[in-house]
């Protein structure tokens, strides 16, 4: 399977500064750990204060703490205050951080499809027409399906120098096979595979069309112990497979798996929140078309049974999932 999204831009910039100028590596640079996924995950699910995000978290206080200041200061969630004596306060999505809600479902549909786990409820329901269904992405021009086949990119600005990012987004956090009690697993399998910058950016590598070790190191500026620790933890999930391409001695490109490439959507609803909210004093570095029918690629979330497009209020799933306050 070809899954190399070509390049439409005449100036040919270079792998490593669109990867790293990406819209999809800015959205990492807020939302891309374990820790912050979960607390999005929770508050979709009407978790509001501090001690609930917690216990259904398995997160240490203090790193809770981070993440929720890190999302309250970036916009994604508002604090308020729910008790005079003494002070309590809450955490609420922002409309910046509902907006979020096509990610959440994309991360949703990957995770029932591919997660051995058996936490995430099994279907969800439209409201609108009262099926059982699943969230599709489609093109809002030709209303086709998208795949990461059928996506082409062009540079729109001059690419400069990458953010910075928190070191806490160059850790990974391992996923704990031995839960603390009360811990909601729910998307960890997702969240052990993307749950950090530097593996998020190595799949992005593979979407640009970069498959060997040296490759991916430059383009990305990656010490080489992580490297191969991420790509270790890639190929293990069976998001990356090895295939030999030299002989004596012997070396290895990675290959996107069918697995592997059910993770676009994600990425894809990430690249569009982050032009959405992430670039209010500069221009988006890039923009997506889709080949099919040739337009600027805009995705728009649908019911796959009515095909009617949904948002927040429009889907709900078997109450015994809800989040318990």
């Amino acid at each position: 399977m070809k899954t190399k999204i070509a390049n439409t831009s005449s100036s040919e910039p270079s792998s490593s500064a669109l990867i790293l100028n990406s819209p999809v590596a800015r959205a990492f640079a807020v939302v891309g750990d374990r820790w912050a996924g979960l607390i999005l995950r929770d508050a979709f699910l009407g978790v509001r204060q501090f001690e609930v995000f917690r216990k259904r978290s398995g997160a240490a206080r203090g790193t809770l703490s981070s993440r929720l200041k890190a999302l309250v200061e970036h916009g994604v969630l508002q604090r308020h205050k729910y008790q005079e004596t003494p002070a309590r306060f809450e955490y609420r999505l922002t409309r910046k951080g509902l907006d979020l809600y096509s990610f959440i479902m994309a991360v949703w549909d990957w995770e029932t499809q591919w997660s051995e786990e058996t936490h995430i409820p099994p279907d969800l329901h439209h409201r609108g027409c009262g099926q059982t269904m699943r969230p599709e992405f489609r093109c809002s021009d030709c209303h086709a399906e998208l795949n990461l086949r059928e996506v082409s990119f062009h540079r729109l600005a001059k690419l400069g120098a990458p953010e910075s990012v928190p070191a806490r987004f160059q850790r990974r956090t391992p996923s704990s096979k031995h839960s603390k009690q009360g811990v909601d697993r729910r998307f960890f399998h997702v969240l052990d595979i993307i749950g950090d910058r530097w593996t998020g950016l190595v799949i992005a590598a593979m979407y640009f069309g970069l498959n060997r070790y040296d490759e991916i190191a430059t383009a990305l500026g990656i010490a080489t112990n992580i490297l191969s620790d991420r790509l270790k933890l890639l190929v293990t999930a069976e998001i990356l497979e090895q295939v030999a391409y030299q002989d004596k001695p012997t070396r290895y490109k990675y290959k996107l798996t069918e697995k592997g490439a059910a993770l676009y959507p994600i990425a894809l609803q990430l690249h569009e929140w982050a032009i959405r909210w992430l670039f209010e004093d500069d221009q988006p570095t890039m923009g997506l078309t889709h080949t099919s029918c040739g337009s600027s690629l805009h995705s728009e979330l649908v019911c796959s049974a009515c095909k009617e497009p949904l948002d927040v209020h429009a889907v709900t799933f078997n109450p015994a999932y809800s989040a318990k306050s």
